[in-house]
């Protein structure tokens, strides 16, 4: 009679293990890996570069904000008024074909599934340790500006969004 007892106990006051599905960008980070074995598909029609493109574009992205926010001196924001930031708030869609990808998060021209794999685990290390940033940490935008944590956060979600969109897109060929 004790032996089931002690197993209910361990269910109920084991820690949870922290599931994607739970952490910021948790289920698109599991959408993206979903892409990794298409990651040679391509159709012009809806983008000039095949899914590694999209893949690695996005995850190198996450990266480098997350990595500039952690780095950056909360005491240096200063906010500013942007337009282009205003609309994609407002919109949360990025349009399709207007901006260049900075060089910082362009992907390289052959781009493997372990380097995939790489930038996908370090995606969920650094939005792991994301909330715990202070509030006015932040990155400069070369289009948007100066986002802050939070806005940062919403930039990461809107531009995660709009490359899977493409992908999407692209499998459904």
């Amino acid at each position: 009679m004790g032996l089931p007892f002690f197993v209910i106990g361990i269910i109920i006051f084991s820690p949870k293990k922290q599931n994607d599905d739970k952490v910021f960008l948790g289920n698109k980070l599991i959408e993206l890996e979903s892409y990794f074995k298409y990651r040679d598909s391509l159709d012009y029609n809806v983008s000039q570069v095949p899914v590694a493109w999209h893949l690695d574009h996005s995850l190198r992205t996450i990266n480098e904000i997350s990595k500039t926010i952690k780095k950056s001196n909360p005491e240096e924001y200063r906010g500013s008024i942007n337009l282009g930031r205003s609309m994609l708030l407002l919109t949360k869609s990025i349009p399709r074909g207007r901006a260049e990808a900075p060089k910082i998060v362009a992907p390289p021209d052959t781009i493997s599934i372990d380097s995939l794999h790489f930038h996908l685990n370090e995606a969920r290390v650094n939005l792991n340790a994301y909330d715990s940033l202070p509030k006015k940490a932040f990155f400069v935008h070369p289009y948007l500006g100066r986002l802050k944590k939070k806005t940062a956060k919403k930039f990461i979600e809107i531009h995660t969004e709009h490359h899977l969109k493409i992908i999407r897109d692209i499998m459904k060929k």
